[in-house]
């Protein structure tokens, strides 16, 4: 059996040993920490075959829950793991490119920042879920500043100030949750979550969800991203998408569905989730910088997920699952592919951007990427939006549906903009990527058409989806 507990030991362990290795050998840094994350990869294929067959619940120390640390992942924890290891694993490969100094702090903090998003999916033990996303957000912050300029600096700021009143109402709910039951693991508190006092435990669900909303990036409390995802990296970037957004939204659907049970407050979690969309989608819409349509892209999608998870069906609950796969590939290739149009045009703006995505080893990924975004079959991404509306027409949430398809007609007007000036006849001759920069856009396009084609393995997975909307892991 593979012990959870290896995931986040293998890259704390070689994190730490990188200013080891950067004395003997700098550049070897790069490869070491693919080596490390193609290991994690590896890691998070076997435990998602384990759990396919059961739950696998590791016992640190020894001990017998609730008593001390305990690591639980179910299928969908099983699924994120692999979401997030593979993400991270791609992503790594484009880091070869990269020359970010100092390399050695760099790929420690990229190591931390897998560290933590994979803890944060995988622990049963509600403390350790703050710690985790301590560990998330103190790497991520270093990251967002990367760059050392004016931009980088000022929306690293803003993290760091959202970030840390996020944190501090998630021990506010941590605190709340121990004063009345004594108690840290899950499980044991979702057992016996009716013991506290109904006001209490209104507050403590309440601290906990606005928390975890800063990172999982939801309307009012998503105003960091924007700047950090414009200052940050293109790398840094596609792993922010892709690994504690992703993260933070799964231990936001553990707090609803696991621990509270709170079935009364899911239609303003769906309703929360729409004005998410709404706000990313029209915000996006204006934007004239490719990196900024991005980010506020990504705040949509994310919006789409909080909807789905809001609305709480078995279907809406399983394309939730499907659209934070389809978005942690698609979003991670477009911010990749932004990063060589950039570079290619020198100029941020789209409309200088004329013809850049002519050359095919750039254009076809980021086609496949934006119609995967848009929910076009036979992509990963359409069985996201399409079970989320199944869901809200099974809940009868008609409104809610309405709303949401209108805001994907503002999405597919914006991508339809940025492809017209792209893939437009070019004005001069641009520099072609190096092979470790289309390379992973190659990678990440190939899954997207494949699990698209063939989703039976996806739907394999999100078959328990309903045992986890009961309370389930």
């Amino acid at each position: 059996m593979i012990r959870p507990v290896l995931l986040i030991a293998l890259p704390l362990f070689f994190a730490f040993l990188l200013p080891v290795i950067g004395l003997w050998n700098k550049k070897g840094v790069k490869y070491v920490t693919v080596g490390v994350m193609g290991v994690e990869l590896l890691l998070a294929v076997a435990l998602l075959d384990e759990v396919l067959l059961h739950p696998v619940i590791d016992k640190i120390g020894g001990f017998v829950p609730p008593i001390g640390i305990v690591l639980m992942v179910g299928r969908l924890g099983g699924f994120l793991t692999l979401i997030i290891a593979l993400s991270a694993f791609v992503i790594s490969i484009y880091n070869l490119w990269e020359d970010k100094e100092p390399i050695v702090r760099y790929n420690m903090l990229s190591l931390l920042l897998l560290m933590g998003s994979v803890g944060m999916v995988i622990t049963g033990d509600i403390f350790n879920l703050f710690v985790f996303l301590e560990i998330t957000s103190i790497a991520s912050y270093g990251l967002a500043s990367y760059n050392r300029d004016a931009r980088g600096f000022s929306g690293a700021i803003k993290y760091v100030v959202l970030g840390s009143i996020g944190s501090s109402f998630v021990l506010i709910g941590i605190a709340l949750i121990y004063a009345q039951l004594r108690t840290l693991n899950m499980l044991d508190i979702a057992h016996r979550i009716g013991e506290m006092d109904p006001y209490v435990r209104l507050i403590a669900f309440t601290s906990l969800f606005l928390g975890f909303g800063v990172e999982a990036e939801m309307f009012p409390l998503n105003t960091w991203v924007p700047g950090v995802y414009d200052g940050a990296p293109n790398a840094v970037v596609s792993m922010f998408a892709s690994m504690p957004a992703k993260s933070s939204i799964f231990a936001l659907a553990r707090m609803m569905f696991t621990v509270f049970s709170f079935s009364g407050f899911m239609w303003f979690v769906a309703i929360l989730g729409l004005i998410t969309v709404f706000f990313g989608e029209m915000v996006a819409f204006a934007q004239d910088k490719l990196k900024k349509m991005l980010a506020y892209s990504s705040i949509g999608q994310m919006g789409m997920i909080i909807m789905g998870l809001g609305i709480g069906t078995a279907m809406s609950v399983e394309g939730a699952f499907f659209q934070m796969f389809g978005h942690a590939l698609a979003k991670a290739l477009l911010f990749l592919a932004a990063g060589y149009m950039i570079y290619a045009v020198k100029s941020e703006k789209i409309q200088d951007m004329v013809g850049v995505a002519k050359n095919p080893l750039v254009g076809v990924p980021v086609v496949i990427a934006i119609l995967s975004l848009l929910g076009m079959p036979p992509f990963v991404g359409f069985y996201g939006k399409f079970y989320i509306v199944l869901g809200g027409i099974d809940a009868r949430a008609y409104g809610i549906i309405a709303l949401f398809l209108a805001a994907t007609i503002i999405e597919v007007v914006y991508y339809a903009r940025f492809i017209k000036v792209a893939f437009a006849k070019p004005v001069r001759e641009y520099v072609s990527p190096e092979p470790v920069v289309y390379l992973p856009m190659m990678v990440f396009a190939i899954v997207i058409v494949v699990f698209g084609i063939f989703p039976a393995p996806i739907f394999a997975i999100l078959s328990k989806v309903s045992m986890f909307i009961l309370g389930g892991i």
